[in-house]
């Protein structure tokens, strides 16, 4: 058996976490359980997250990085704006209607991490605020005359849908998600 770089090393372990993380929670998730579904020693995974809040915080950006690539990718596959937007909304409505659908990465971990200085905690406040920031100026290419306030209410209905699709029937409320923001962007930006 070949071994493994320590970048190898590094992704494995991630993965493993990212998917016991989710499912599981993180706090409910000790190293110990990373280190045997990993099948590496106890010196490889805290040789590459000396903490577990370094692995936590290491999920949290990886789920952040990995939601705004797939959103952007839709996103650009609509020439119009407005179509943009509803793009997101599109992804989330399938991705709430899935078997595995366990919430909003983000929301858990804020949920899980409330207090304001942990670093997982503030990794998932800043993707909201990069979400937020990223509708404002889909919100002003598509001609509203209130992108603030247009961001602001799609990132409620983004943040709504993901949380009670994780207790509820998530492809109803995905759809909904969906339903609810083409409303809003069509009262919000005129059509051209």
């Amino acid at each position: 058996m070949a071994r493994r770089t320590a970048e190898e090393n590094r992704r494995n372990i991630l993965d493993v976490a990212t998917r016991l993380f989710y499912r599981q929670g993180i706090r409910a998730v000790g190293m110990d359980a990373v280190v045997k579904e990993c099948g590496v020693g106890n010196a490889t995974v805290y040789r590459q997250f000396p903490t577990k809040d370094a692995l936590a915080t290491a999920y949290v950006e990886g789920r952040a990085d990995a939601w705004f690539e797939r959103m952007e990718q839709a996103a650009s596959e609509h020439p119009d704006p407005r179509h943009k937007l509803l793009a997101v909304f599109e992804v989330l409505a399938e991705d709430t209607a899935g078997a595995g659908y366990r919430g909003c990465p983000m929301l858990n971990t804020n949920t899980e991490f409330p207090d304001g200085g942990h670093p997982a905690h503030l990794t998932a406040v800043a993707h909201k605020q990069q979400v937020r920031d990223w509708f404002r100026s889909l919100a002003a290419e598509a001609g509203t005359s209130e992108p603030d306030r247009l961001a602001d209410d799609l990132l409620i209905v983004l943040n709504g849908a993901y949380a009670t699709a994780a207790v509820l029937d998530g492809a109803a409320y995905g759809g909904r998600a969906l339903d609810l923001a083409w409303r809003l962007i069509e009262a919000g930006c005129p059509a051209d």
